[in-house]
């Protein structure tokens, strides 16, 4: 479960088992979503609300390429 990035008081993060499609799950304390890189949609969330998921899809978005890279280089 490699880390790929902490910003914001989130960490972003791969499952080193689903390489499905293209994706990042973001925690904070107990709450959990699942973010697809090519849509940024939110695939599965476990705790947090709405405004929350505004700012981590944000998060994503600005930092897609290094996601993209990140998920890249792990899966490949």
């Amino acid at each position: 479960m490699p880390t790929i990035m902490y910003f914001e008081g989130f960490r972003f993060f791969f499952y080193s088992n689903e390489e499905d499609r293209m994706h990042v799950h973001v925690e904070r304390e107990k709450m959990e979503v699942k973010v697809w890189l090519d849509t940024f949609e939110v695939a599965s969330n476990y705790g947090f609300r709405k405004h929350e998921l505004l700012v981590i899809k944000t998060i994503v978005r600005k930092h897609e390429k290094a996601l993209k890279k990140a998920w890249t280089a792990h899966f490949n």
